[in-house]
């Protein structure tokens, strides 16, 4: 499924409008309202109030971008099949136009779609050239553009048809495998990030209830010096901190992931939704929030 730029943009406004309503909820309610010494909210049912409406933001735009980036994946992918399927065919006896439109009976992804339909115009009395240049202006993909450029100038040339696309096919197959070589490689980097992001949350669960808590509650027992104990953060500030620290750390691990793994920091904006969620959850199952 893609989603046009107008759809797009409808998501994202909506996701961002509906998630900062709920990250205001608590400042309008008179949940939290900043005052010293502690500026971030202790309460955890605003820590998760506020968490929450960030993973809102996020999700629904995430869900929509990476329904187009694996839309785009699968015409990039598509690509070099249909090439090399026109080629055949061609070789064979047909001509380019009626190659096309043989190739558009054939399941190609979102491709077929689009090729059905400029094989549509050209019948219906389109040039060539516009109907491969409506092909391009659809799929918004670079390689569409080149796609349509190889068409166009193989439909052009005549005898030299066979070689263009011999050429072409080992052209877009080359972009191919070299995306999928990039994906093996960069995969062990997106598995870093999430792990790191686990040992992060280990360390804050034992900073938090063998460290902080023990220290805390001996103070509080401490009957001599009534300063330093008067003075000593509550455990619920500690733990804001620590949890802040994670949310952090899975907002910009999830779109460091996502730059990582495709190029794009919107694409990253998945990982980062799975990330928050598993922190929200690990500290609400674990009781951290609030000691």
């Amino acid at each position: 499924m893609f989603f046009a730029e107008k759809y797009r943009k409808a998501v994202w406004v909506l996701s961002l409008g509906v998630g900062i309503l709920v990250i205001l909820a608590p400042i309008l309610n008179g949940q939290y309202s900043p005052r010293a010494p502690y500026y971030i909210p202790t309460d955890p049912r605003v820590n998760n109030t506020l968490v929450i409406g960030l993973i809102i933001c996020l999700l629904f735009p995430a869900i929509v971008e990476a329904c187009n980036y694996r839309w785009r994946k699968q015409v990039d992918k598509n690509i070099p099949r249909l090439l090399r399927d026109v080629a055949e065919a061609v070789r064979s006896g047909v001509t380019l136009p009626r190659a096309l439109e043989e190739a558009a009976q054939r399941d190609y992804g979102p491709l077929s779609k689009e090729i059905e339909r400029a094989v549509a115009m050209f019948i219906c009395g389109a040039t060539w050239e516009d109907a491969m240049n409506t092909l391009a202006r659809r799929l918004k993909q670079p390689n569409a553009k080149r796609l349509a450029t190889i068409l166009i100038e193989a439909h052009k040339t005549g005898g030299k048809l066979m070689r263009i696309l011999d050429t072409s096919v080992r052209l877009f197959s080359s972009f191919d495998e070299y995306q999928e070589e990039r994906n093996t490689k960069t995969k062990p980097y997106v598995l870093t990030i999430y792990m790191g992001t686990i040992i992060f949350l280990i360390i804050v669960y034992v900073v938090l209830n063998q460290l902080l808590a023990p220290l805390c509650l001996n103070l509080s027992q401490i009957q001599g010096d009534v300063n330093i104990v008067a003075d000593l953060p509550s455990i619920e500030y500690f733990s804001s901190i620590l949890f802040w620290a994670a949310i952090v750390q899975s907002l910009c691990g999830g779109l460091i992931a996502g730059k990582i793994e495709s190029g794009s920091l919107s694409a990253g904006m998945r990982h980062s939704v799975i990330l928050l969620s598993a922190t929200l959850m690990f500290f609400n199952v674990l009781g951290s929030i609030g000691g």
